[in-house]
């Protein structure tokens, strides 16, 4: 579809902005469309115009049937 730069943002994605990219994202209660497009550019300003392809693989390592193929060492920064 030629939009690898494109971010879906729910609260798995929100969840991963807050924890790893920004963490003054835990002083939003929802996520609007400021939060939204916020979210989208902190992917998008760390993985330039492969994000989409970056936010696939990060959504994935969320799903309880992809974190046992992640180190533990993951998981637990994951956990923290």
């Amino acid at each position: 579809l030629d939009q690898a730069a494109c971010i879906p943002v729910d609260t798995h994605v929100w969840r991963i902005a807050r924890r790893d990219y920004d963490a003054t994202l835990e002083d939003v209660a929802s996520i609007t469309p400021t939060v939204y497009e916020r979210v989208g550019d902190l992917f998008r300003d760390r993985f330039g115009p492969t994000a989409g392809w970056a936010h696939a693989v990060l959504f994935a390592a969320e799903l309880p049937a992809f974190r046992s193929a992640l180190p533990a060492a993951v998981v637990e920064e994951m956990d923290a």
